[in-house]
């Protein structure tokens, strides 16, 4: 473990790690109660590792995701008690949320005949979605999406160059810390209602 942590917080990136966890971390015990912050924070190094790992390699570790999923159903038996309902509406949420990424990933291939999401970036939508309500899943889809372009189009105008429609983009960099944004908003309120 330490030589994973060692090779992907490089020291010329880690500092922006260190610096949205400590960001997050902090919000989180500044805004919400101890065991959500706590839970918070947990969330926030899990995405921010697998974020790394994503920008590094354009993979999403299976581990980073069990973490995010198992933590996921931890918060929610934690914040709804042993719920039978709640948790069968979480893992409905799993199910579908991954399904839904995983039939964008079929079309794509239908259509383009390549790669255009990878299966860690399904399995992540669905350990998210282990934290997220419907709504709020939306939300972090449309953030993660949204994010992508415009940084894509940003670095396109930037480099002097055209948008090309083979352009690599780890979806998972996005995807992950907007769970996480998504979460934060997301358990200001009473999310049971």
């Amino acid at each position: 473990m330490k030589e994973l942590l060692k090779e992907y917080f490089r020291p010329s990136t880690s500092w922006v790690f260190l610096v949205a966890f400590t960001v997050a971390s902090v919000s989180g015990f500044l805004i919400l109660d101890v065991r959500d912050a706590a839970f918070g924070a947990a969330l926030a190094a899990l995405v921010l590792f697998v974020a790394a790992f994503d920008i590094d390699r354009f993979e999403i570790p299976d581990l980073g995701n069990l973490g995010i999923l198992v933590l996921g159903l931890a918060w929610t038996i934690n914040a709804s008690g042993v719920d039978v309902s709640v948790l069968a509406q979480a893992l409905l949420r799993i199910a579908l949320a991954a399904g839904f990424l995983l039939a964008i990933r079929a079309v794509y291939w239908r259509v383009r005949r390549t790669e255009g999401l990878g299966l860690g970036d399904v399995k992540l939508a669905g350990a998210g979605a282990a934290w997220l309500l419907w709504s709020n899943l939306a939300l972090a889809l449309l953030i993660a999406a949204g994010a992508a372009i415009i940084l894509i189009a940003v670095q396109s105008l930037l480099k002097g160059e055209k948008l090309q429609a083979t352009t690599a983009i780890p979806f998972g960099a996005f995807l992950a810390p907007a769970i996480w944004v998504a979460w934060f908003t997301q358990v200001q309120t009473d999310w049971l209602v």
